[in-house]
């Protein structure tokens, strides 16, 4: 059987390749570590394992709002439930009296069996002078406390952007942490790099570069994009505003440029390139490519798909075939202190930290195994679990802003699609319909 390399290998090994094949797995002797995989577990909040909350369909305060409010009711249901900071209660439990303001709330219908919610959301949707009104809410039942009353006006068509709104409101009040689902997923389809909602919703074709654009990475608030581009013929990165669109810089070393990815901070981009010998190295410059520092430096070696740690900003991980086979190394931004961090065989790929730094998610393919999948391993321990494990591949995971979830490349329906799942691999939906390679999820 043919065996199978990264992407980000056979970037750099042929072009035309790199456009059909696959992103490559890492091989363990090792059993995943069931101490792992239930901590990721205790991330995930599910019903009767910690607070609960009810989310009471939106009212309508006119008329002509009805479509408004399907969307709406429907977008928050699905982005409370996917966030996971609270078990969803079934809202055929609910009482039978619609709450629409905090006037008609009663606490004690909320609180007792069979709801028994801890928290409840609410409100209703109006049209006035041809705007959407959404007035929205959220309650402590137990204290009877109102913990957010928000309002949201514009456009009839931005009921799902108000959910989503409401939705990130109230993953902030639960968990302190903002939440994702106004967040943005980059990714290449066919030849050209697309943005879409964190659910799949709003795809927009980014790059119209009449050749192949791939390899997509977001800057850490979400407002660049990095990728490499073809146009012209020669692979360079090209940084470009995801606003507008309008270009930043382009790189172009005159040689083989793979893999950019931003800085924590966003002021610099690592990249790995051919352009002092025939190997490729991992590099490191301003965004308009100035002042750069080489990191690894190994003759006929391929080091590439580099990735910052965004707590420190001090170290990159990267993928390095000097020991024979793409395996992950560590190295600090200087080049020095670089050390192996899996050390069980295989073939290795596309490393991607989480935002605390603890935990690096990846593509690995054991030796005597046909098919990649996604492992996450915890950095400070060693221990790694794996997270999918499917007939087909599933590759080039990327993390959500928040920690608690993965976006990654699967062809388990037939072909390469994007898929998000939480970080214990539980709850995997599908996001695109037509072809999905290398998500970059960000803000």
């Amino acid at each position: 059987m043919r065996s199978k390399r990264p992407n980000s290998l056979i970037f750099l090994f042929s072009f035309v390749l790199l456009i059909s094949s696959s992103q490559t797995g890492s091989s363990s002797s090792q059993e995943p570590k069931s101490s792992l995989q239930s901590e990721l577990g205790k991330i995930i909040v599910t019903p009767g394992s910690g607070p609960s909350l009810a989310v009471a369909d939106f009212q309508p305060r006119s008329s002509g709002v009805a479509p408004s409010i399907s969307t709406f009711n429907e977008v928050l249901w699905n982005d409370l439930a996917f966030a996971s900071v609270a078990g969803m209660v079934g809202k055929s439990l609910y009482p039978t009296t619609r709450v629409a303001d905090p006037a008609s709330l009663r606490f004690e219908e909320w609180s007792q069996e069979p709801t028994k919610a801890d928290y409840v959301a609410f409100g209703n949707i109006q049209s006035q002078n041809d705007e959407l009104l959404v007035d929205a809410y959220l309650y402590d039942v137990k204290t009877r406390q109102r913990l957010l009353g928000s309002r949201y006006r514009g456009r009839m068509d931005q009921a799902r952007l108000f959910a989503h709104q409401f939705a990130d409101e109230i993953v902030k009040i639960l968990t302190g942490v903002d939440g994702i689902a106004t967040s943005k997923i980059a990714f290449r389809s066919g030849r050209e790099i697309f943005l879409a909602d964190y659910d799949g919703y709003n795809q927009r074709q980014f790059t119209r570069d009449g050749s192949m654009a791939m390899l997509p990475n977001l800057s850490p608030d979400g407002k660049r994009l990095a990728y490499v581009s073809f146009k012209g013929g020669s692979p360079h990165i090209e940084i470009r505003s995801t606003l507008d669109g309008a270009l930043i810089s382009s790189i172009n070393l005159q040689a083989t440029t793979s893999s950019p990815v931003f800085s924590p901070d966003g002021s610099q981009i690592a990249f790995s390139s051919s352009r002092n010998s025939n190997a490729f190295e991992i590099y490191v410059s301003d965004l308009a490519g100035s002042r750069i520092r080489r990191l690894t430096n190994n003759l006929g070696i391929i080091d590439t798909s580099p990735r910052w740690n965004p707590r420190t900003g001090r170290e990159i991980a990267f993928i390095s075939d000097r020991s024979g086979t793409p395996q992950i190394y560590v190295t600090d931004i200087d080049g020095v202190n670089t050390r192996r961090l899996l050390s069980n065989g295989g073939q290795a790929d596309s490393p991607s930290w989480s935002p605390d730094g603890r935990f690096i998610a990846y593509t690995w393919k054991p030796s005597r195994e046909a098919n990649f999948n996604i492992y996450v391993m915890d950095v400070a321990t060693g221990q790694i679990v794996q997270i999918t494990n499917n007939e087909r591949d599933n590759e080039s995971p990327s993390w959500s802003p928040d920690g608690r979830h993965i976006a990654f490349q699967s062809s388990r329906t037939g072909r390469s699609e994007i898929w998000i799942m939480h970080i214990d691999g539980t709850g995997a939906k599908r996001i695109t319909n037509n072809g999905g390679h290398t998500p970059s999820w960000s803000k």
